[in-house]
């Protein structure tokens, strides 16, 4: 097993050095401290970290899109396109086209988060 010397080197920064044995290691501890006159110095054993690797997945949205919540859902449900703004503005005491056409909204249907029709305004609807 592999061992590591740390010790401070002559300009005073950390320093280290990698060894095949504790042997070794204990051999340049002692030249170390008996010729280089260094006390501060550890000594740590190499041994393998085991790894294991598992999926993962990011799951991103689009900038260009925005969440979908349909009346009377409790979670979003879809994603639409955010709508562009628009280019051109209708001249002065001209009258856009959207004041011209009265068209009448569509109904939304409504659902339970269980994905039937609720029976009643009361119910809860995860009971059904």
């Amino acid at each position: 097993m592999e061992h590591v010397v740390f010790f401070p080197a002559a300009d005073g920064s950390p320093a280290f050095r990698r060894v095949p044995t504790l042997d070794e290691a204990v051999r340049l501890v002692e030249h170390l401290r008996n010729v280089e006159g260094l006390s501060t110095v550890s000594v740590s054993a190499l041994t393998e970290v085991p790894l294991s690797f598992r999926t993962y997945y990011r799951v991103e949205v689009p900038t260009e899109l925005v969440p979908v919540q349909p009346l009377g859902a409790t979670a979003p449900v879809g994603l639409a396109p955010v709508p562009e703004p628009a280019l051109e503005e209708p001249a002065l005491g001209e009258p856009s086209a959207a004041l011209v056409e009265d068209v009448p909204a569509e109904e939304p249907e409504l659902v339970a988060s269980n994905g039937h029709a609720p029976v009643s305004p009361a119910s809860l609807g995860f009971f059904a």
